[in-house]
């Protein structure tokens, strides 16, 4: 009866909290968050689409015509995928640092319990399968910091469930993760590469640091900074990798010399082809300039290789490059072909290009 009693109470309090101007504010700013969330991917789209055409209107407008709005999307839930999982971590270590550092609770912390554990869980799963292995002792150091400050915040009376979570299991994970990314960072010391040897090196030993409360006085600074700056950064990431990713397949067309127009006639276009009819092609060179081609003219067409795709740090473990991802190294290997001749924007052979 008792417990009856005061679950009934517990309840009203909840409506008592929901029907107050408070609740009914927080419930319709969810809310309005909830119906713009639609709209982030729409304006990455569109920026994607303004940064390919160089802020040309009519560019804008055939792009937006003939680009595929599926592969677009693609690029963006791709990029999604890495954010995720770091907001997820973000929003849980944040509120639950601030009330085990200061026993009140604030907007982090409401952020916070609303976040299930199986969330947590699926995050750090997604993350661990799409991070680079750069980024995996940061992943780990989250997930350390994260199960130690939810076992401080729900286990309070339990002193050696706190010393096993907060202590002992950060320093022995971080002491595998030394002995296993060794050779790694030593050969990232060794190849000059700073932000690699940062990446591997100085999250394992944060991971101790992290599972504690910190002064009160600097709890509510401290973590309201690293909210704000997560929740302005992380849209800013976010739209520049959009921005950067292909929107069409990279390809070079050979023009002939004979019915093409004389200023680019024996010469080799790289850019994108928009589309194409029976009479002419529409092509997007990389500087934005877009041309409608004869198909007559075109001598050869050919597929390039997308040069921001090549990594650009020689660092490895074990044949594991850390700009890749666990499903990069567990999927097959590229196939072993070399790359046109004529990609760089010069004929094979000049003199045999004709119409």
């Amino acid at each position: 009866m008792i417990g009856g009693r005061e679950e009934r109470a517990e309840d009203r309090m909840g409506d008592t909290d929901a029907a107050s101007p408070a609740g009914a504010w927080r419930g319709g700013h969810q809310q309005w968050m909830f119906a713009m969330l639609p709209a982030f991917p729409l304006a990455l789209l569109v920026v994607r689409l303004w940064y390919a055409s160089r802020q040309d209107t009519q560019t804008l407008l055939l792009l937006v015509q003939h680009v595929s709005a599926l592969g677009l999307l693609t690029a963006v839930l791709l990029t999604t995928l890495w954010v995720l999982p770091a907001l997820v971590l973000a929003g849980r270590v944040l509120g639950a640092l601030y009330r085990v550092s200061t026993g009140r609770s604030s907007w982090l912390s409401a952020v916070s319990d609303r976040i299930s554990d199986w969330i947590v869980v699926l995050s750090v799963l997604v993350g661990a399968v799409s991070w680079q292995l750069r980024f995996l002792p940061t992943l780990v150091a989250l997930s350390l910091a994260t199960l130690g400050l939810t076992v401080c915040d729900r286990r309070a009376v339990r002193p050696e469930l706190i010393v096993v979570f907060t202590l002992w299991l950060p320093l022995v994970a971080g002491a595998g993760l030394y002995l296993w990314l060794a050779p790694a960072i030593g050969q990232a010391f060794a190849e000059g590469d700073v932000v690699t040897a940062v990446l591997l090196t100085l999250p394992p030993g944060l991971a101790c640091l992290l599972t504690g409360p910190v002064p009160e006085r600097a709890a509510a600074a401290l973590t309201s900074t690293v909210a704000v700056a997560v929740l302005v950064l992380a849209p800013v990431f976010t739209a520049a990798v959009v921005v950067e990713a292909p929107i069409l397949p990279l390809v070079g067309l050979e023009i002939s010399r004979e019915g093409a127009d004389e200023e680019i006639a024996g010469k080799v276009l790289i850019g994108h082809v928009i589309a194409t009819d029976d009479r002419v092609s529409t092509f997007l060179e990389q500087d934005g300039t877009v041309r409608f081609i004869a198909n007559g003219a075109v001598a050869s067409q050919f597929l390039c290789p997308d040069l921001g795709q090549i990594p650009r740090s020689r660092v490895a473990l074990r044949r594991w490059y850390v700009e890749h991802s666990v499903l990069a190294w567990f999927a097959p290997d590229p196939l072993a072909k070399p790359s046109d001749p004529r990609c760089p924007g010069r004929p094979a052979n000049p003199r045999a290009v004709r119409g």
